[in-house]
């Protein structure tokens, strides 16, 4: 993309590139949507905006998504894609690449973290992975590969610019690898609901759409968007699903999370979901879109 991204101070969408409109202001930050895919995002990082709260119960609650791990496994293995090389982006304190190592205790395992104090206890809790500090673009080349499977959780959101990540990673893929997403659905409900009060409210009741896009997220997805990314990557999508956040991954008073958790989980079983999770594989290269053309 040759113009500059909403995330990095400029007006074009992180997910198709075409121009996004500057829709709701917070105080620090501005939140765009972008008409053509359908996705948002925020230059809170360009503009130096902080997080309102520290996310406490997401990090010390990892064990949470034991079962959307075990799923994930179960997933890849009915692909035919056993990972036993793997790298995991956004790796914390190594939550999961401690469960893959229980699992598949023969594989190697990598995992990149931009943050040096989490990529320190990722390491001393499995020693045997190899762990850089960084983003996805100063790491990637140190790491063995190539990978049967990349797994991001809950990092896809945190990218200044996700199609560059996603490019390079794809670029990693083992013959018959996968590439794992999960990110946050701006379609969903919540989001919605948030978005929708804002606007009701002329901005005079802005917590909700902060709180659902609190600065430390950069860009939100629609599945349109999701597909632009992948195509222009060079992968496909193999397999999608939606899932929810679990209440004990939630800060906040107990009776919001409770009726967070409550909204979340009756959007699930109407076949939606708060986060929207990817398989995703290299695309034939007939299959691909071409190069535009240049000059």
């Amino acid at each position: 993309m040759s113009a500059a991204l909403t995330t990095q101070g400029g007006a074009a969408c992180p997910a198709c590139g075409a121009r996004a409109r500057a829709r709701i202001e917070l105080d620090d930050f501005r939140l765009f949507g972008c008409d053509a895919c359908g996705c948002w995002s925020s230059d809170a990082a360009a503009r130096g905006a902080r997080t309102s709260f520290e996310p406490d119960a997401y990090f010390a609650n990892a064990d949470a998504d034991l079962g959307r791990w075990e799923d994930l496994l179960r997933r890849t293995a009915a692909e035919g894609a056993a990972p036993r090389r793997l790298l995991d982006v956004g790796c914390g304190r190594g939550a999961f690449l401690r469960f893959t190592a229980r699992r598949e205790p023969g594989s190697v395992r990598a995992g990149i973290e931009p943050d040096a104090e989490r990529a320190r206890d990722a390491r001393d809790a499995d020693p045997a992975a190899t762990i850089a500090v960084g983003t996805v673009a100063a790491a990637l080349g140190g790491l063995p590969g190539p990978f049967d499977l990349i797994t991001l959780w809950d990092v896809f959101e945190h990218l200044e610019d996700p199609g560059a990540a996603l490019a390079a990673l794809g670029g990693r893929l083992a013959p018959g690898g996968l590439l794992f997403v999960q990110t946050i659905h701006e379609n969903s409900v919540v989001p919605r609901l948030a978005r929708a009060l804002h606007a009701a409210t002329a901005g005079r009741w802005s917590g909700p759409a902060r709180r659902t896009h609190e600065p430390h997220h950069l860009v939100f997805f629609s599945r349109r968007g999701l597909r632009t990314l992948a195509d222009r990557a060079g992968l496909r999508i193999r397999a999608q699903w939606f899932d929810r956040l679990a209440r004990t991954r939630m800060d906040g008073h107990p009776a919001l999370t409770a009726a967070t958790a409550a909204l979340l989980a009756a959007e699930v079983a109407l076949g939606g979901g708060l986060f929207v999770n990817l398989l995703l594989e290299r695309a034939p290269r007939e299959a691909r879109p071409a190069e535009p053309a240049r000059g």
